[in-house]
Formats: structure tokens, sequence, C-alpha cells
């Protein structure tokens, strides 16, 4: 096709340049000279005419490749012969928000039951507390004043600051009585704990 179109462009310009060279009046060496110019300008318009036209046919190559790909792809998708692409990528991006609101959903309920076994781990750390008599300087006087405090387990008993206790224990500067020995032997006993 360019061969076709570049030598019609050159036979145009040839007989164009004759044409004009006759209508001026110009003798045969100053026809010569513009007919070969304006074979030259043919030839470059030509392969530029040419150019243009195989550029524009290789974008539509192009772009008819990647409709395909994207047709393809559709299908891959689910989708159905002759469905449009949007109307597949419609349909999968509806079944994943149906997906991802039954996952929330179910996520809701498991944070529900998640609450409620905490709240059943709360009641059971009230009624079942950690026998604080293990350590060393609590008896069971001091066992029955730190429940009565909401001391019941070896955490709690860590998390708890040395004076407040005391004061909260009625523990008078007099007695001996370690309350800070109580918490570390209660980071121990808490790191023994499965």
């Amino acid at each position: 096709m360019k061969i076709v179109i570049g030598v019609a462009l050159v036979v145009l310009g040839l007989v164009v340049g004759f044409i004009v060279a006759w209508a001026f009046g110009a003798g045969a060496t100053l026809n010569l000279f513009v007919g070969l110019l304006l074979v030259v300008a043919g030839g470059i318009v030509g392969f530029v005419t040419e150019w243009l036209i195989d550029e524009a046919y290789r974008k539509n190559r192009e772009l008819r490749r990647q409709l395909e790909q994207r047709g393809s792809a559709a299908l891959a998708l689910g989708g159905q012969e002759g469905e449009p692409a949007s109307e597949t990528l419609v349909g999968f991006l509806s079944q994943r928000d149906e997906e991802v609101g039954q996952l929330r959903s179910r996520l809701s309920a498991l944070d529900a039951q998640l609450d409620g076994l905490r709240d059943e781990f709360e009641a059971y750390q009230r009624t079942h507390p950690d026998d604080l008599t293990v350590i060393k300087g609590i008896g069971p006087v001091y066992q029955w004043k730190l429940r009565d405090a909401g001391v019941n387990t070896y955490q709690q008993l860590v998390a708890s600051d040395p004076d407040q206790l005391r004061r909260m224990l009625d523990i008078k500067e007099w007695q001996r009585v370690n309350v800070a020995s109580w918490i570390e032997q209660a980071r121990d006993w808490a790191q023994r704990e499965p």
C-alpha cells in the first residue's frame, strides 16, 4: 500500500510540476528543476501521509486488542458472551459487596460473643479469684481485705500501687507489711499461670 501511494504522489508531483512550469512559460531547464523539486516534495508528502495512515491503523489495532483483552477478562470474571464488560464488573462488584456485608454481620456477631465471654470471664474471676494466700505475707485476713478492695487476681495485684494498697487496707506505718514484695510475688505467680 505504501508503495502504491508513494508512486501515485510522485507522479502527481511530476504532473503538477510540468503544469506549473508550462503555465508560467519557464524553460526546459527550469521545468526540470521545478519538476524535480515537486517530485521530492511529493515523495515527502507521500511518506508523511503514509506514516500518518499507518499510525492510525496501528492505534486502531491496539484499541481492538485492548478491547478483546478486556472482554476476555470480563468473561473470566463470570460474564456471558456478548455481555458488556462494565455490566460484568458491576455484577462482580455487587457480589463482593454482598460478601462484605455478610462478613461484617458475622464479625459483629463474633464481637458480641466476645463481649459475652469477657463478661463471663470477669464474673468467673469474681467468683473464682486467685488464691492470694500463696504470697508470703498475705494471710486469710489480708486476702479478705484485698477482695473487699476489688483485688481478686494476681494481675490486679500487680497493677496496684503499693501506697494506695496500704491506704485501702489501712496498714499503719509501724506494721511490718511489705506491700511491694506482695506485688513482686504476684508478678511471679501471674507468669506461672497458663
